[in-house]
């Protein structure tokens, strides 16, 4: 028999890595450690003895500033003296891939858009999304509006229908499941409600705020470089799976396209890249077609094609810290190349002032001084 030890970490990483380690792994009698609420995600309902002393951790859901500390211990302890014989596993990151968990899924309840607010315990650049002003906007042109997630993370932010009211008592993720799949669109964050958006198969939009953000990774918390995990979500999602670039006029208006007017067509990317979308059997202006292959996805629209690629891109350049700026200001201030008339460097020639060459992530002193 098998003890499966919880993931208290990121809901992001259980749906996605997690939750399809357990079910390739898992045979009738093995235990599950886990958060009963979300028992329709895993194979058999949780242990709730395994997930009490995660609750005490980590009461208002789980804070990476919190160090788990002696957390790990406690749950072999518990896990052990349950179940003396059990193999202990706890699933690890090794860069193996599993195919989607097979869960139950619940009947749809049927909304135009479901938003997915994001509002954690701790700083994160997630955190500000202007959810209740895109909701409001949403509504303004009579599309409905669901909320998934939770009630604590989606406060003011109006709409017709809410997760947590179509949940069970005891029960945190099915009416979540509802939503989703009877959703007409998808809107969230690089976050676990998309992951679930693409486990069910839901079309869905990815929110990043410049283009390219998708393929790298952001610095979210604390300065922490995170990966995005728009690639994941693409190739799990079987109908669609777009990135949006910018704030709550570009949302709408892909939320707009979506409904009104897109359509996905089987097809050879490499073999209609290159054409205009008038090409397409059974176009009809002002149509967007979409054709998806596991890893990108080409739009044609009548102002030209947009290859959606999912392959990593380089980080972005760090910005310098304020300190640092100062220390490039005094460096360059010093120097015998230094032309105060312009605020130029006589050795760069570039036709930057040091004013802005100190604060370029990317500038590079051409005496080698920084």
């Amino acid at each position: 028999m098998t003890v499966f030890l919880p993931w208290f970490g990121h809901f992001g990483d259980l749906v996605r890595d997690v939750l399809p380690w357990i079910w390739v792994h898992y045979q009738p009698g093995d235990i599950i450690g886990g958060n009963p609420a979300h028992a329709a995600l895993y194979p058999a309902v949780p242990d709730s003895r395994l997930w009490a002393p995660v609750m005490s951790r980590y009461p208002d859901g789980y804070d990476y500033g919190i160090r788990p500390d002696v957390l790990i211990e406690d749950l072999r302890h518990i896990a052990q003296e349950h179940w003396p014989r059990a193999n202990l596993r706890a699933w690890e990151p090794n860069g193996e891939s599993y195919p989607k968990p097979a869960i139950a899924l619940p009947e749809p309840y049927p909304v135009d858009v479901v938003l997915a607010p994001r509002a954690k315990p701790y700083a994160d650049a997630k955190n500000g999304w202007p959810w209740a002003a895109l909701a409001a906007e949403i509504q303004a042109r009579g599309w409905t509006v669901g909320l998934a997630g939770s009630r604590a993370e989606s406060v003011d932010v109006s709409a017709d229908v809410r997760a947590w009211d179509l949940d069970a008592i005891g029960d945190a993720v099915t009416g979540t499941l509802r939503l989703l799949r009877g959703a007409r669109v998808v809107v969230t964050l690089d976050s676990g409600i998309g992951h679930l958006a693409s486990l069910v198969d839901t079309p869905q939009l990815v929110l990043y705020p410049q283009r390219g953000d998708e393929r790298r990774s952001l610095v979210l918390r604390d300065g922490m470089p995170v990966t995005m995990r728009f690639a994941d979500m693409h190739r799990w999602n079987q109908r669609l799976c777009l990135p949006v670039w910018g704030g709550i006029p570009e949302t709408i208006a892909a939320i707009e396209e979506m409904l009104t007017r897109m359509r996905v067509v089987p097809g050879s990317i490499d073999a209609w890249k290159g054409r205009s979308v008038s090409s397409i059997p059974g176009w009809t202006k002002p149509e967007t077609i979409v054709l998806r292959e596991p890893d990108r996805s080409l739009v044609m629209r009548e102002t030209g094609n947009d290859l959606i690629d999912t392959a990593p891109l380089d980080d972005r350049p760090t910005p310098p810290t304020a300190e640092e700026i100062d220390r490039r200001r005094a460096s360059c201030l010093t120097c015998d190349r230094y032309r105060p008339g312009n605020d130029q460097c006589a050795l760069c020639g570039c036709g930057f002032v040091i004013a802005e060459r100190i604060r370029s992530p990317v500038a590079r002193c051409p005496g080698g001084r920084w």
